[in-house]
């Protein structure tokens, strides 16, 4: 069986990542990813939204944290 298709580790984590955030609301799945140590791009990717958009809220995060 060589020709058996391998699943990378990175396709497997990003795949439990997704099924763990699934009953979380954006907010949290941005704030959990971005803690996890994801790049906006990677969050944008994993949630659907832009960059931009997870660059706001994570300043809406940050501001947050201050209070």
């Amino acid at each position: 069986m060589p020709d058996e298709p391998k699943i990378s580790l990175e396709l497997t984590m990003r795949a439990l990542l997704l099924i763990s955030l699934k009953g979380l609301d954006v907010d949290a799945q941005v704030e959990t990813l971005l803690r996890a140590g994801f790049s906006n791009v990677d969050v944008a990717d994993l949630t659907g939204m832009t960059a931009n958009a997870v660059g706001l809220r994570k300043l809406k995060l940050k501001k947050k944290g201050t209070k």
